[in-house]
């Protein structure tokens, strides 16, 4: 198995993506944030992005809830392990 930094992963693809949002936060930021503004969450979507079949998010315990909610607003299956 392979491990990369999304940095090095630009213009490249995987099966699977995991991204780790390990400070509090992180999921309002990504709810409220501007792309444009906010280099982070640009680097957040390179990463989400490169995935060809599977993604996962790891956020802190008390936010996952919350980041459920977030994505299906949006459609995106979520399953909290």
């Amino acid at each position: 198995m392979r491990t990369n930094i999304v940095h090095e992963l630009k213009g490249d693809e995987a099966d699977a993506v995991m991204l780790m949002l390990p400070d509090d936060g992180n999921v309002q930021r990504w709810a409220e944030g501007d792309p444009a503004a906010d280099e982070l969450l640009r680097v957040w979507y390179v990463a989400i992005t490169r995935a060809r079949r599977f993604v996962a998010l790891a956020v802190p315990e008390e936010e996952a809830e919350e980041m459920a909610l977030l994505l299906t607003q949006y459609e995106v299956p979520v399953r909290i392990v």
